[in-house]
């Protein structure tokens, strides 16, 4: 039997493939939601307390005092994650 040729292929060096992903329009869209669900439990978590205070069941008192509690943590959550994203931001400027 014959023995066929090996066809040597040539290593093509590729060059770096960079994907533009613009970390600016990414962080602004970040923060812009986090804005968003900071107000959300901000506005959630006061009306749980103005409900609570002016209520006068035993049972309503409760669920809103614990309701305020819950948005209020979930809102000082976001009130953080604002904070570090500012801080990020402001960083890969400089």
């Amino acid at each position: 039997m014959a023995k066929r040729k090996r066809v040597v292929r040539r290593k093509v060096r590729r060059g770096s493939r960079r994907v533009s992903r613009s970390h600016k329009n990414d962080t602004q869209k970040r923060i812009a939601v986090v804005i968003n669900n900071l107000l959300l439990f901000v506005a959630l978590s006061l009306v749980s307390f103005v409900l609570f205070r002016f209520l006068q069941n035993d049972f309503l008192i409760n669920l809103f005092q614990v309701m305020a509690m819950v948005f209020g943590f979930v809102a000082v959550g976001f009130l953080i994650t604002l904070l570090i994203l500012i801080i990020i931001k402001t960083v890969r400027k400089k």
